[in-house]
């Protein structure tokens, strides 16, 4: 893929850590890794993160930022740029999670009422500074391709939905990397001269769940009720509650439908 250094690895602890490795060594900047099995993949909050063989793209891209370059909305940003190009390749209904995941309609075993959202991926972001005033941001995206004998990313709660059941094309792996990889270039350009406020309309209207009631699981193990009314030009979420407005930053805090 012209603009990025690609590896192709059969098997990986884990694609993120192996670009930290060389993101702390030296200048690592459009570089991608992308593995078949992934040993000890990670998600966020600490979770595993799991595939079988042969059914999802596991990646991670390097790219590096001037230090004064806010990272704010990064995993949103990514997520625009991510639904961007599996739109591309015939993708539609997709939908994005804050601050990290990737939703599609899951249209299995339903019982004839609306059909529940299926997690089809996710992003993780860990960052590594340089001596020579820049930082390297590595992004770890995992895409369910096809299904598998038993859920291959861990969801949070969320059933696992994969491409095949999206598209009536079957979409190879390295297809669909390409696309990313592609949109990652035009899209992380854009990210480090605006920041996310250049993608935060489009993320606003791809945010899954609207104007459903949602639960914000906080770091100190509470719980938040409310409804999301806006996202910040960094990338925070805004939810009301009964006691007000509560701007919530991503990192420990995760989001879900409240149960009915």
């Amino acid at each position: 893929m012209p603009g990025f250094l690609i590896d192709k690895l059969a098997t990986v602890d884990s694609t993120n850590s192996r670009l930290l490795q060389m993101a702390i060594a030296g200048a690592c900047h459009r570089r991608c890794v992308v593995t078949d099995v992934q040993t000890a993949g990670r998600g966020q909050r600490g979770r595993q993160w799991h595939a079988e063989p042969g059914v999802a793209l596991l990646c991670s891209v390097a790219w590096q930022f001037h230090r004064v370059c806010a990272l704010d909305g990064l995993s949103l940003a990514v997520g625009v740029m991510t639904i961007r190009a599996l739109q591309g390749l015939g993708v539609a209904g997709l939908q994005l999670k804050w601050p990290n995941d990737i939703l599609a309609v899951d249209s299995r075993d339903h019982d004839g009422s609306s059909p529940p959202l299926g997690k089809l991926g996710g992003i993780l972001i860990e960052t590594v500074a340089s001596s020579d005033g820049m930082r390297t941001a590595v992004i770890g995206v995992g895409l369910n391709l096809r299904t598998a004998p038993r859920p291959q990313l861990l969801s949070g709660g969320l059933s696992g939905v994969h491409l095949d059941a999206l598209t009536a094309t079957v979409l190879h792996r390295d297809d669909v990397l390409d696309a990313l990889l592609v949109h990652y270039d035009i899209g992380l350009t854009r990210f480090a001269q605006d920041g996310f406020a250049a993608f935060r309309d489009e993320w606003w209207q791809a945010r899954a769940y609207g104007d459903a009631m949602l639960t914000a699981r906080l770091p100190d193990g509470g719980e938040l009720l409310g409804k999301m009314t806006d996202v910040t030009a960094r990338g925070a979420l805004v939810l009301s509650s009964q006691w007000g407005l509560h701007t919530l930053v991503s990192g420990e805090v995760s989001v879900r439908a409240a149960r009915s």
